[in-house]
């Protein structure tokens, strides 16, 4: 089976779960902070466990589209590396949450808010570079 179609599929559930988990950590900063800790924490398993699915296929695709066109598409590497670096990240707040709430340390949840950022700068430049290879450079601005 070719699983890099599936990539247009799946990529999206990681992308929202990770802006809405980040989202929810702002928000819970300034008010119902249990209700909003509940709310980042589901969003941030639901990215667990997409997220590996995204980088799959999309590894998969990104390899069937670089056979094709006898290379890497511009920007292909680029956009690879911050899949897998997403993924990384979310891992890395996961493991980081679960930590912070064992021990309690207020250095983790520093480390934990720093993570949360870079992973959203990760998903955002990782989502942009996708819309690049999929529609184009000026896909943004109306060109071709």
């Amino acid at each position: 089976m070719d699983f890099g179609k599936l990539h247009l599929v799946v990529l999206h559930f990681p992308i929202a779960l990770i802006v809405a988990m980040a989202v929810a950590e702002f928000f819970g900063l300034f008010g119902r902070k249990a209700f909003f800790q509940s709310a980042g924490l589901f969003c941030l398993i639901g990215a667990l466990l997409t997220a590996p699915a995204a980088v799959i296929t999309g590894w998969d695709l990104l390899g069937d589209k670089a056979r094709q066109l006898g290379g890497m598409p511009d920007f292909g590497a680029w956009h690879r590396a911050l899949g897998v670096a997403t993924l990384v990240l979310v891992i890395a707040v996961a493991a980081v949450r679960l930590a912070r709430a064992k021990s309690g340390a207020k250095w983790l949840g520093v480390a934990h808010s720093i993570l949360v950022l870079a992973m959203l700068a990760a998903v955002t430049a990782a989502a942009h570079l996708g819309g690049m290879l999929a529609f184009g450079k000026d896909f943004l601005s109306g060109g071709s």
